[in-house]
């Protein structure tokens, strides 16, 4: 699914050609966490039993700051200042670049600038219909033999001069990103509510796939659910059921980012004739050759 706005995307400027045609966007950390974000707010879209009903429980990113989080969204706590709860949370833990653990590109390009930097993968080309034509045009003239000289355009002959234009992105730099997913909660039918559709929804395996402007990621769910549970404790706190749920992303990057100095779509084409241009030189015995 391709977005509304391409603003964040480092495009070439307008010239022939689709954004549809194109689908590869950059690829970046930020990326990754919106993709498991979302599916997780709107893939699984857990809700619990609570006492106004069957409502849906929020997803928070990480734990925001206490006084940012009451001036911006109090629904989520109560008159005493305390989370309410069900409550689901997400953070991001580790990045890890595993060789051993990577994805469908297996081979490093180094860049055709022998600068020591990744290369390009091309990802698509076609073929310049105007630019071979005017080749073709000019290389099929020929002057007739059986008569007085003329010549004879649109002869068909073989046209080897062909501009083919390349779309070339950079070579996907794959990483390990794991996050953590805390479930918190007052009663034990919630908890079971919200930690069942984690086992179940990806069926006898733990992996499940995300998406985000057109690329792809996949998700496997860690097989041990930890508990961390306050019941058993005889004192005066409130009673806390809380699970955490470890999810290791295998992800990719295209392009530095922000920080990237190189395009991250480029088109170019390809040279179809090399013309080396030669002096004439005047003859030392024609004293003749600058006269009118």
């Amino acid at each position: 699914m391709l977005p509304d706005n391409f603003d964040f995307a480092m495009l070439p400027p307008p010239g022939n050609y689709n954004l549809y045609e194109i689908g590869m966007l950059a690829s970046t950390i930020e990326n990754i966490d919106f993709a498991i974000t979302s599916w997780l707010k709107e893939d699984l879209n857990l809700s619990a039993t609570r006492n106004d009903g069957f409502t849906s429980v929020p997803v928070l990113w990480q734990a925001p700051e206490r006084a940012y989080q009451i001036k911006h969204n109090k629904a989520l706590r109560d008159d005493a200042g305390a989370l309410k709860l069900p409550l689901i949370s997400i953070e991001r833990t580790g990045i890890t670049k595993d060789p051993n653990r990577k994805g469908a590109f297996q081979a490093n390009y180094y860049s055709k600038n022998r600068n020591g930097r990744s290369g390009r993968l091309v990802i698509a080309r076609r073929i310049v219909e105007d630019k071979t034509r005017n080749y073709a045009v000019v290389g099929n003239t020929r002057q007739a033999n059986y008569t007085s000289g003329d010549y004879q355009r649109y002869f068909p002959r073989v046209n080897k001069r062909i501009v083919i234009q390349s779309l070339s992105i950079p070579i996907p730099v794959y990483i390990n990103i794991d996050y953590k997913i805390v479930v918190k909660t007052e009663y034990q039918q919630q908890m079971n509510e919200l930690v069942a559709p984690f086992m179940a929804r990806t069926g006898q395996i733990n992996a499940f796939t995300m998406k985000r402007h057109g690329h792809l990621y996949e998700g496997f769910i860690d097989q041990g659910f930890t508990h961390n549970n306050n019941v058993a404790n005889l004192s005066e706190e409130l009673r806390l059921y809380s699970s955490e749920i470890t999810i290791r992303v295998l992800g990719y990057l295209i392009g530095e980012g922000e920080n990237d100095d190189r395009p991250l779509v480029r088109i170019d084409e390809n040279v179809v004739e090399y013309l080396f241009p030669s002096e004439s030189s005047v003859p030392e015995d024609d004293e003749n050759l600058f006269l009118p």
